[in-house]
């Protein structure tokens, strides 16, 4: 079984929040996700602290944190998911996050913000973290926005290296859409081609990033 490092205080520069809930999705996502998974997962985190740090939004650390590493988890169950796999595991997160004591509220919004990051486009009616959600994944999977991370990104990359990132989330994407064609993983994979666009992001040539 995977070691459970402690939950951090801080990666590189940036707050980590300590609260009950902080800490047991900490320990969730590190029993239930594969390593490319959950290293992609706190660095969108990291991606969406450093966006509003950079943007003077104020956000909701808890719900960030709790989005930011639940929101691929419905990318590990995908032949058993009954519906697209970001609403599968937006489902799972709010029935978890509510059993480890988060407001049904609070809980509404991580879940909302999980099913968002697939949809082409957010807003800040839809809500801050939503909206840094998606722009962090954005950025840590096409490199939308590379540029804006520069602060933090040399010691988030240290921390959580891609390694075979690319290689793993794109056969995850492609097992979805084979099986749910009208899934947004399908549109990304076919109608914006994803693949394309991965393999010219500035991750693929940038220094740091496999934590170098």
């Amino acid at each position: 079984m995977r070691r459970i490092p402690p939950l951090p205080q801080r990666i590189a520069s940036i707050a980590v929040p300590q609260d009950a809930v902080a800490r047991r999705t900490w320990q969730w996502v590190h029993r239930a996700l594969p390593d490319y998974l959950l290293s992609h997962s706190v660095r969108s985190y990291c991606w969406g602290a450093t966006l509003a740090a950079g943007e003077g939004r104020a956000f909701d650390p808890q719900v960030l944190w709790t989005a930011s590493l639940m929101h691929d988890n419905g990318l590990t169950r995908v032949p058993h998911n009954r519906r697209c796999f970001e609403v599968e595991g937006a489902e799972i997160a709010r029935r978890f996050l509510e059993r480890a004591g988060m407001a049904p509220a609070t809980a509404d919004r991580v879940a909302t913000a999980i099913v968002l990051h697939m949809q082409p486009s957010v807003t800040l009616a839809d809500g801050v973290e939503a909206v840094l959600l998606d722009r962090a994944t954005g950025l840590d999977v096409r490199g939308d926005g590379f540029e804006l991370v520069e602060a933090t990104r040399r010691g988030v990359m240290r921390e959580f290296p891609r390694r075979a990132f690319d290689r793993h989330f794109l056969a995850a994407i492609a097992r979805e859409a084979a099986l749910r064609p009208t899934c947004q993983s399908a549109r990304l994979l076919h109608q914006t081609g994803l693949a394309d666009w991965m393999a010219r992001s500035p991750w693929v040539s940038g220094t740091d990033a496999h934590g170098g």
